[in-house]
């Protein structure tokens, strides 16, 4: 038991022991109790604050099996059918014991299932939970998401929040007495905050710095730097478009995880949506363009112009403070996702160039311009020259083909 991580060893057995999220805990069970008319129902908000945590504590209580499953990992309508029909379609043979009323099926984490590799797996959810004989609960941390809108038709929706500091300082208390450890209240009202709601990321933090000390003192933990957590691109966003005014826009920025280039490009994919009138779209993007300038300035060296980036993604988001309607947030940014799916292609590209270069002494640039436009028409021609070029070049089947198929 002492090689247990913490978070595991004093994670909630029942209901009563989840601390925060009151008005949560409350729907949850009484969806559960009632089994109300929706047959799933999807609970919401910031990672690490109990949602998958009350679903076992419920079942604990209410004595169910969890069956779980996380949809980012499986993705495709295939695999989440094969993992997830027969767990809802089969009467569980401890259902008809008094000791379980049957299985209850998670699916954690569904808002990764979006994105280049899912098939159909929103679809297969929602057809497992009409045709379910068992309660289904769904997580996620975002559900703003476009293709999560059929499940958000069918479940009933639960809103998580993250949980106050005074909770966690109090809960990292009682693990501290439990481990014999004694704390100064300013260090764990420190972890508390550095945790910024996050209950998972404060008993990590506590038992790190527990773990080469018999007592654990402010001054051990004051100098530790604000943790960005929860704040994903999501997150990011809505906290930027939504601030009242810049300053309150640069707390995001700087509690954001995303890198400055994608937080920069999906600024820019979204300024339309938030601003209808010309003049303060207008306006926005000019100061998205000092962002730019900025951050191309300082490359990899000149940091400390990085206050300017960040001043200036401040202001091309609050142009109107106040005037924030919600709207559907476009990321990932759409010149990084062009990137990404043709990042392949621009590989295979970039050996052929390769080959050509070393074979006939010339750089990668004049290769793909000058000589690369004739290989393919000889390659489009399927002739014996083109047999000869592969063997000469020692292309490979899909760079082959790629010469064939390219205009």
């Amino acid at each position: 038991m002492d090689n247990l991580m913490w978070v595991e060893k004093y994670r909630p057995k029942t209901v009563a022991e989840v601390i925060g999220n009151e008005d949560a805990k409350a729907s949850f069970t009484n969806w559960l109790i009632k089994k109300r008319r929706e047959k799933a129902v999807l609970l919401y908000g910031p990672a690490g604050i109990g949602k998958s945590t009350l679903v076992y504590a419920a079942a604990h209580d209410f004595k169910y099996n969890v069956v779980e499953m996380n949809a980012s990992d499986i993705r495709t309508r295939k695999a989440i059918m094969k993992m997830a029909a027969p767990a809802v379609s089969l009467s569980s043979l401890d259902e008809f014991s008094f000791e379980t009323k049957g299985n209850l099926l998670l699916l954690d984490e569904v808002d990764g299932i979006f994105g280049q590799q899912d098939r159909g797996g929103v679809g297969a959810i929602v057809k497992i939970i009409q045709n379910s004989r068992i309660p289904i609960i769904l997580t996620a941390n975002n559900i703003e998401i476009q293709k999560l809108r059929p499940l958000k038709k069918i479940c009933h929706l639960i809103r998580f929040r993250r949980v106050r500091i005074p909770l966690i300082v109090a809960f990292l208390r009682r693990i501290c007495q439990a481990e014999n450890i004694p704390a100064e209240k300013e260090a764990l009202e420190i972890l508390a905050q550095n945790s910024l709601g996050d209950v998972r990321s404060a008993i990590n933090d506590l038992q790190t710095f527990c773990e080469s000390r018999k007592i654990l003192r402010k001054d051990d933990v004051q100098f530790i730097p604000l943790r960005n957590r929860g704040f994903n691109i999501y997150d990011t966003l809505k906290g930027m478009f939504s601030a009242n005014s810049s300053v309150e826009a640069m707390k995001i920025l700087n509690n954001s995880l995303i890198d400055y280039d994608t937080l920069l490009l999906s600024i820019h994919d979204n300024l339309p949506l938030h601003y209808k009138n010309p003049e303060k779209l207008a306006i926005a993007y000019e100061a998205l363009s000092k962002a730019d300038v900025f951050r191309g300035r300082i490359q990899n060296e000149e940091w400390r112009l990085l206050k300017y980036v960040f001043e200036f993604l401040s202001q091309s988001t609050t142009i109107a403070p106040g005037e924030f309607q919600p709207f559907n947030f476009i990321f990932p940014p759409t010149k990084r996702y062009l990137l990404m799916r043709t990042s392949a292609e621009r590989t295979l590209l970039k050996t052929i160039c390769t080959r050509i270069g070393a074979k006939c002494h010339v750089s990668q640039k004049t290769a793909n311009s000058e000589y690369l436009p004739f290989l393919k028409i000889i390659f489009r021609k399927k002739s014996d020259q083109a047999s000869q070029l592969a063997k000469w070049l020692r292309l490979d089947n899909s760079s082959i083909n790629y010469l064939k198929k390219t205009n």
